[in-house]
């Protein structure tokens, strides 16, 4: 049996995975472990990062900047994985594993609205591993159907007060499209909405589809179109288009789904790579219609976030400067980044980030416009900054 393609992990590599590299020369809590595994995937966002906005399209500068106040740079990370002590993990980074009926499910690290969330099917046994004290620790907690998903495939934890997303990770694709769709009702619990053609790229054409009803109505019809098990399958010079797909039922945050004019459906938002031959007749139907119901759209990048010298750090937010980037510093815009989140106060807590450092805030939501108050941030990072008339002092 061909090992198959692991694809979800490379796409949802956390900011959180991200700390302070060798240049780094900052003194760490001792109990601070660096773990290689996360180092090479940090590698993979480093290598991702090198690009010069001068390069990119108008539309990606404006989700740098709105104003183009910026000068022409590049971000790499700084940092590799730090490993947390176990009174500074989320609980889903505490918890990861659990049994139900002889099936292994594996948390997603999504919460989950509780609208989304359907019966209780008991009380099972979920497993977390301290890395740091080398301790496994236990906790009885109600798992829950999810609604539109069969719970063979995706379940629901309760983890404190919230619903995280535990998903069954065993390699074991369905025959067809359609004994997918009996698995998870995808138009229930997925909308496709933007699209790209040719993959979401900022020189590509982007948009946005006004109503995805018909697009699974076409796919409905192909329930006998079968699975390809082909490892070595990629887009190619093919042309398709890509809708990005985020989903709380399913626990993923902009992955994609590809339909190729010769007539396939690629998917990575079940871990693995999923392929269906759906036939070139339903693939070209559902990208004429595509193109012919959208309105353009500007590139939207995988996570908003704002890059600046930490100038200040109280006990409830700190102070991030982006001076360091505009064309003329007195433009620069100071962002009140909130500490609302154990994700951003251990940084701060166990000094990884410190005073002066220059870091990069990934924030979902939006930014209060009249203060600049970032109360969404969700990681925070050391990065180093390079690139034209970008000067560091020491």
């Amino acid at each position: 049996m061909k090992i198959p393609r692991i694809v979800h992990a490379i796409g949802h590599i956390d900011d959180d995975l991200v700390s302070a590299s060798a240049e780094n020369k900052k003194k760490k809590p001792h109990w601070l472990k660096w773990s290689s595994l996360a180092a090479c995937f940090a590698l993979l966002v480093i290598a991702g990062a090198f690009i010069l906005p001068s390069l990119l399209s108008g539309d990606l500068l404006s989700s740098i900047a709105a104003d183009a106040r910026y000068k022409n740079f590049s971000i790499e990370s700084s940092d590799s994985a730090v490993i947390w002590p176990w009174e500074y993990l989320t609980p889903s980074e505490k918890y990861t594993s659990t049994k139900i009926d002889d099936i292994e499910y594996h948390s997603r690290g999504n919460t989950v609205s509780e609208t989304l969330v359907g019966e209780n099917i008991g009380i099972y046994t979920v497993v977390g591993y301290d890395e740091i004290n080398n301790q496994t620790y236990t906790i009885e907690a109600s798992a829950y159907k999810l609604n539109h998903i069969s719970s063979s495939q995706f379940v629901a934890i309760k983890l404190e007060d919230s619903y995280y997303v535990f998903k069954n990770d065993e390699y074991a694709p369905p025959n067809t499209l359609g004994e997918l769709l009996d698995q998870v009702a995808l138009p229930q619990v997925v909308t496709l909405s933007r699209f790209a053609e040719n993959g979401s790229t900022p020189g590509n054409k982007h948009y946005r589809l006004t109503d995805d009803d018909y697009v699974w109505n076409i796919l409905s019809h192909c329930s006998d179109a079968p699975f390809i098990d082909d490892q070595n399958w990629h887009a190619g010079d093919r042309e398709y288009i890509s809708f990005t797909i985020t989903s709380e039922p399913l626990g993923v945050y902009k992955v994609a789904m590809y339909i190729t004019e010769d007539g396939y459906l690629w998917t990575n938002a079940f871990s693995w790579q999923y392929l269906f031959d759906i036939g070139e007749a339903a693939a070209k139907e559902i990208i004429q219609y595509a193109k012919q119901n959208s309105e353009k759209a500007a590139y939207e990048p995988y996570r908003n976030s704002i890059t600046g010298t930490v100038v200040e750090i109280t006990d409830s937010y700190l102070l991030v400067d982006d001076s360091l980037l505009c064309k003329n510093p007195e433009k620069g815009i100071v962002y009140q980044v909130l500490l609302n989140d154990l994700r951003l106060t251990r940084y701060v807590d166990y000094g990884v980030v410190t005073l002066g450092d220059t870091v990069q805030v990934s924030y979902a939501g939006d930014i209060e416009k009249e203060n600049n108050i970032i109360d969404c941030a969700v990681s925070i990072s050391n990065v180093v900054i390079s690139g034209q008339d970008i000067f560091i002092p020491e």
